[in-house]
C-alpha cells in the first residue's frame, strides 16, 4: 500500500524500469512471508496458570486498546486504489484514468469518515455503562467459572415458508456458576456472549473472547453486570444486557448475556449487589499474533496478485491505456485483499472453539 503512494508521488516515464517501486514490493513481500513463518513457529498461546481467588472486585476495569496498526492499515488500505490510479495516470490526462481518481477519491473520503469509528472508545455502549458502575464502588456479582467456549451452529427456518432453512453461528464462553466457598453451585450456566461492535470494529468482540478462552478456561472469577442493568434491557432490541467475567488472574473479559441467561440471575436477585474495591484492578488479555491459514492466506494471494498486475506497467512492457487498467485492477484487488484481511478475523482459531448444534423446535 505505501509503494502505491510512493508511486504516484515520484513520477516517471512509462518506459523506464520502475525500480524505487520494484524493489520496495519485492521487500514487502519478503516481510509478509518473514511475518508468517515468525507467526507460525512462535510458541502457541498457552493456558495461564492457577492462582488464589480474589475477595474482592476490582474498581477498575480496563478498556480494550486502540489498535492503531490497523488504523493505520485500514486508511492505507482505503486509499489505495486512489493512488495506484494517480501513480498509473502521471498526469497524462486520460478520461478513464482521470474518471476512475475521481471515483476512488469520492470512496476514499466516504470510507475514511466512516473508519473514524476505529478510534473511538473500543468498549460497547452497555460495556461503559458496566465499567462506570464497577468505578461507582456497586455491581451485580456472582462467583463463577470460566467453562468451555462453544461455537454453536443454529439452524432455524428462514421463514420464506419454501421449505427452506438457515445456519447461524454463535460464539460464546459457557460461564459454571459456583458457591461462596469456591465448589459448584446448582445454578444454570451463563452463555457469556461477545461484546458487540459497529463499523470496522465488528470483530473485535469476536477476538476479544477468542482470546480468553485460549488462555483463561478454567480459570475462577467474578461474573459482573451493571447495577443499571434495567436500563441497558429496556433499551436493547434483543434485551441483551452487558457483563463482565473478571478473573482471579487479575484480567477481565467483556462480553453481553442474553435475556435467556441473565434473567434467572438479576430478576430472580441471585446475583446480589456488592461493593466494587478500589484499590483492585483488572486488564484485558493482550493480542496474541496468529496465522490462520483460512483467514490470511487468501488475503496474501490477493495482495500478490495485485502486485503482479502492476508489473507489466512498472517494467514498461505494456502501452499506457493498458497500464491504466492494470493499475486500476491492482488497486481493486488490494481493497479486496485489504477488507479480507480485517474481516477474515470472523473466521476464528478452531483450536478454541467446541462445536455444537441445535436446531429450532419447529426442525426437531
Amino acid at each position: 500500500m505505501a509503494v502505491a503512494y510512493g508511486s504516484a508521488l515520484v513520477p516517471a516515464d512509462a518506459d523506464v524500469v520502475r525500480w524505487e517501486v520494484l524493489v520496495p514490493l519485492a521487500a514487502g513481500g519478503l516481510f509478509a512471508g518473514c511475518w508468517v513463518l515468525a507467526v507460525r513457529t512462535a510458541p502457541p498461546v498457552v493456558r495461564r496458570a492457577a492462582v488464589p481467588a480474589r475477595a474482592g472486585i476490582p474498581a477498575a476495569l480496563g478498556s480494550i486498546k486502540r489498535d492503531w496498526g490497523h488504523i493505520a492499515t485500514a486508511y492505507l488500505v482505503i486509499w489505495a486504489p486512489f493512488f495506484a490510479g494517480a501513480a498509473a495516470q502521471h498526469g497524462s490526462g486520460s478520461t478513464l484514468g482521470g474518471l476512475w481518481c475521481v471515483l476512488t477519491a469520492i470512496f476514499g473520503v466516504v470510507l475514511s469518515f466512516y473508519a473514524l469509528a476505529l478510534a473511538t472508545p473500543q468498549l460497547g455502549p452497555g460495556q461503559r455503562v458496566l465499567r462506570a458502575d464497577a468505578g461507582a464502588g456497586r455491581v451485580h456479582a456472582v462467583r463463577a467459572r470460566f467453562g468451555d467456549a462453544v461455537r454453536e451452529q443454529y439452524r432455524k427456518p428462514t421463514g420464506t415458508g419454501t421449505g427452506d432453512i438457515t445456519t447461524v453461528d454463535h460464539y460464546y464462553a459457557e460461564l459454571l456458576p459456583e458457591s461462596e466457598g469456591g465448589g459448584p453451585a446448582v445454578r444454570p450456566t451463563v452463555r457469556f456472549a461477545p461484546m458487540y461492535g459497529e463499523s470496522f470494529r465488528i470483530n473485535l468482540g469476536d477476538k476479544h473472547l477468542s482470546r480468553a478462552a485460549a488462555e483463561l478456561a478454567g480459570h475462577s472469577g467474578w461474573l459482573c453486570w451493571p447495577t443499571r442493568w434495567k436500563d441497558l434491557a429496556g433499551t436493547d432490541e434483543h434485551r441483551r444486557v452487558a457483563a463482565a467475567f473478571v478473573t482471579d488472574t487479575g484480567h477481565v473479559v467483556w462480553g453481553h448475556t442474553r435475556q435467556d441467561d441473565w434473567t434467572t440471575w438479576l430478576r430472580g436477585g441471585l446475583a446480589p449487589v456488592r461493593e466494587t474495591d478500589p484499590g483492585l484492578s483488572a486488564e484485558v488479555l493482550p493480542s496474541p499474533s496468529r496465522f490462520l491459514p483460512a483467514a490470511h492466506g487468501v488475503s496474501l494471494l490477493h495482495a500478490a496478485a495485485a502486485v503482479l498486475l502492476t508489473v507489466p506497467y512498472l517494467v514498461g512492457a505494456v502501452p499506457f491505456g493498458v497500464g491504466v487498467g492494470l493499475g486500476a485492477a491492482a488497486g481493486l484487488v488490494g481493497l479486496i485483499a485489504g477488507v479480507r484481511m480485517g474481516s477474515g478475523a470472523k473466521i476464528l482459531d478452531p483450536e478454541v472453539w467446541t462445536p455444537r448444534q441445535e436446531s429450532h423446535p419447529s426442525l426437531c
